[in-house]
């Protein structure tokens, strides 16, 4: 799996300058193939789509500065526009935003993947796990990245070549990860990526929760953020938020469908998903046998029951290469800072090994 340490450079610009210079390659592939993606299941021709990615960098940039500082970086490593990185992270909403009329397009089809969750409360900890599942040709492009911790010490993150991130642990112990929601109500937003990355600088899972509950969201996730003594899981859409789960149970699992009534009616299941199939094949999971730590929680992330409707899926043929798949898996210890992640399927397989060094 790539890595990228950033913790050498102070600003956003810097650290966003490293990353584009350091996978131009990569950025410009993924872009690629992410706007064609989007094109095809939205509508929008791809200078639409251009304009509408145009216009969510002032609302980043009213957000959090550094991590609009840090996007625009990685564009000028990258050698592309800004708006192509705005695509390549903030693709699963764009996907939901519907064109003008001088669009001139019809989307084809709408389904290319999901991820599901896991947070339990081992006998050393909480834990915290999830399958990444998106287009197969996404998984040459999965990276670690480590990041410095505002308080010291560092991060972990789960992501993509030119991404703010997706899924990660800081030093403090707060983990934060999420599901992707198909809303009915997508704006233009805060790209997600960066939420999630500002979601891992809080000091606790409560002050994420916080800043959850006032953002401009495009379109529909879920996101759990959890501490060594908190969880709460959040579910948007465009414009609703809702905490659904903070830790009344010992574990709580989350695909791509609403748990919430009220954010359901705004969200719609795209034909053709197996977040039910999955919901359950995970509940399942942990009802048939509690979760012992992190590695086997880890494991439980490649269980291919009901396959290929199963919690690790490969669905890609030679005649549809972008069909959905799982693309990553990360499993991450609150209290012991352990993190195991892989690129690629999550079956039968051994996770490299991360640890955050903590605050002490």
């Amino acid at each position: 799996m790539r890595f990228l340490d950033l913790r050498c450079h102070a600003s956003g610009r810097e650290r966003g300058r490293m990353h584009g210079e350091r996978f131009a390659g990569e950025i410009a592939s993924l872009c690629e193939i992410r706007m064609y993606l989007a094109c095809k299941i939205s509508g929008f021709d791809r200078a639409a789509l251009l304009r509408v990615a145009d216009e969510h960098l002032p609302v980043l940039r009213a957000f959090d500065l550094e991590l609009y500082e840090e996007l625009v970086g990685i564009a000028e490593g990258a050698g592309l526009p800004a708006s192509q990185i705005v695509v390549l992270n903030q693709y699963t909403d764009l996907r939901d935003l519907k064109p003008g009329p001088a669009a001139g397009q019809e989307g084809h089809g709408d389904f290319d993947g999901g991820c599901t969750m896991l947070w339990a409360r081992a006998k050393g900890g909480p834990i915290f796990a999830q399958t990444w599942d998106m287009h197969a040709t996404a998984i040459p492009y999965v990276m670690m990245m480590r990041l410095p911790d505002v308080a010291g010490g560092d991060a972990f993150m789960l992501s993509l070549t030119g991404c703010l991130g997706m899924a990660g642990l800081n030093a403090r112990g707060v983990s934060v990860g999420i599901n992707n929601l198909t809303s009915t109500d997508a704006r233009i937003g805060v790209v997600w990526s960066a939420i999630v990355r500002k979601a891992l600088r809080a000091g606790r899972a409560s002050e994420a929760r916080d800043m959850l509950m006032g953002c401009q969201f495009g379109s529909g996730h879920h996101y759990l953020v959890a501490d060594p003594e908190d969880v709460f899981s959040v579910e948007s859409s465009g414009k609703k938020c809702k905490t659904i789960f903070t830790g009344e149970a010992a574990s709580f699992v989350h695909s791509n469908h609403c748990l919430d009534g009220d954010i359901a009616t705004c969200s719609r299941v795209p034909e053709g998903s197996t977040t039910y199939d999955r919901h359950e094949a995970m509940l399942a999971e942990v009802a048939g046998k509690p979760i012992a730590d992190v590695r086997d929680a880890f494991t439980r992330l490649g269980s291919h029951k009901g396959y290929p409707r199963s919690i690790c899926t490969n669905m890609a043929t030679p005649e549809n290469p972008h069909a959905a798949a799982t693309c990553a898996g990360i499993a991450m210890d609150c209290n012991s800072r352990e993190v195991l992640a892989v690129a690629g399927f999550t079956h039968n397989v051994e996770p490299e090994v991360f640890r955050v060094q903590e605050v002490r």
